[in-house]
């Protein structure tokens, strides 16, 4: 009897042997081959500091840049002037937003061909999280603006279906009186069908108009296949579909709700990239839990039921390996969104990342991708702050993060961002 429990101990001795071992590789890693940023401003175009995060990139098409909560200035500011970077230097053509699939398409073409009013469009249409933070304003109301005016124009999409507009119905309504649809022959069409389509957020208690809701929706989108309807139509009744069955789930079923939204914005996001966008180079801006991949893999059980964008979006092989993704990490200051209440971050964990990065480092990059290739063994658990959602932003977690991203972004002092003048 007593056999098992010696062979069992030993057991689990190698197991904390070889981990602490396999620690020390990925620590040493760290140490030698984080390499210091010079500066995060927007305004600093000397890039030979970024040609690192370039070289890392390689011939990438699709480079999604996240963030730990979406009220981090210093961040914001990294990512913009990564965006100059990479619009300017490595060719990138589109900016797609975590924010609404209708306005920032459907909206931005008609905008481009009618010459509109840019930073009125860009208020509205981009998450007010962005375009209401100070941090933002040299990249949203600044550089964007100064590209329209470029050969090299960079474009604005976005890929979120969690917004409600009401030029969209108006748009849908009259896309579908061109089209003919039958749905709109309909002698209730104008007095039933069409109000309670556009008003279905007001039903999701309502079971009965709720399923009337989803039944027109699906028939819509029927009818538009039928039409031979462009691409983007079908999907923007998908999106919709997914809202309000990700609404109604929210309360009492959070990851299947969570994983309704992050499935849709893949399949928006791969329609922007194959069909929209062939054949250019888009950057995605979004909260490191959206864009991270290998999902279900976290020792931490909370977050496994959950699975991301960036795992959607990557499960193709041919598009993974054209997709770099950085994650982004901190070591210390507060953090907190827009008219939220501010927090002060956790001290990172001993064997973790942000510990094991030179402290002199006020900015960092780390490539996970040569780590990888490197040590040409199975990617080892260890401790970064990173993709956690709920209430747990900006908190430590084991991981096996060179599998979640490609590379990391370090910023050793986080602070929130303040209300744009």
């Amino acid at each position: 009897m007593k056999k098992p429990r010696i062979i069992t101990v030993i057991t689990v001795l190698l197991s904390l042997l070889q981990t602490a071992y396999s620690q020390d590789i990925i620590k040493q890693y760290v140490q030698e081959h984080a390499q210091p940023i010079a500066s995060i401003h927007p305004d600093s175009t000397d890039y030979s500091d970024l040609e690192v995060i370039g070289k890392a990139i390689g011939d990438a098409r699709v480079v999604m840049l996240g963030e730990q909560d979406h009220g981090d200035a210093p961040t914001f500011q990294a990512k913009s002037r990564l965006i100059k970077y990479l619009h300017e230097q490595k060719g990138f053509d589109v900016l797609a937003w975590e924010s609404d699939f209708f306005g920032l398409n459907y909206g931005w073409d008609k905008l481009r061909k009618e010459n509109g009013n840019l930073d009125s469009f860009l208020t509205k249409n981009i998450n007010s999280l962005w375009s209401y933070c100070d941090a933002c304003v040299p990249l949203i109301y600044q550089y964007i603006p100064s590209t329209m005016k470029t050969a090299h124009p960079l474009e604005m999409s976005g890929f979120d279906n969690m917004a409600w507009q009401a030029p969209l119905w108006t748009a849908i309504d009259s896309m579908l009186k061109t089209l003919q649809a039958p749905i709109t022959a309909q002698k209730e069409y104008a007095t039933d069908i069409y109000p309670l389509i556009s008003n279905s957020l007001k039903y999701l208690t309502d079971s009965v108009k709720f399923g009337k809701c989803i039944n027109y929706f699906k028939e819509i989108k029927q009818q538009l296949i039928n039409a031979g309807s462009n691409e983007f139509w079908t999907l923007q009744i998908d999106n919709q579909l997914t809202l309000i069955n990700d609404l109604r789930l929210l309360k009492d079923h959070y990851w299947e709700a969570m994983n309704l939204r992050d499935s849709m914005m893949a399949v928006n996001l791969n329609w922007l990239t194959e069909v929209k966008y062939a054949g250019k180079k888009i950057i995605v801006w979004a909260h490191n839990y959206h864009v991270s991949k290998y999902s279900g893999h976290y020792p931490d059980t909370f977050i496994n039921p959950g699975k991301t964008m960036g795992t959607w979006y990557t499960s193709n092989d041919a598009i993974c390996n054209r997709t770099y993704i950085i994650g982004f990490t901190s070591y210390s200051g507060t953090a907190g969104r827009l008219s939220e209440k501010h927090y002060k971050l956790d001290k990172p964990k001993p064997n973790s990342v942000e510990n094991w990065i030179n402290k002199d480092y006020q900015f960092a990059f780390l490539n996970f991708s040569d780590y990888n290739r490197i040590t040409n063994q199975k990617p080892e658990t260890f401790y970064m702050s990173g993709a956690t959602k709920g209430s747990a932003y900006h908190k430590s977690q084991l991981a096996e993060w060179s599998n979640i991203y490609d590379g990391v972004f370090y910023i050793k002092d986080m602070y929130p961002c303040k209300e744009k003048k």
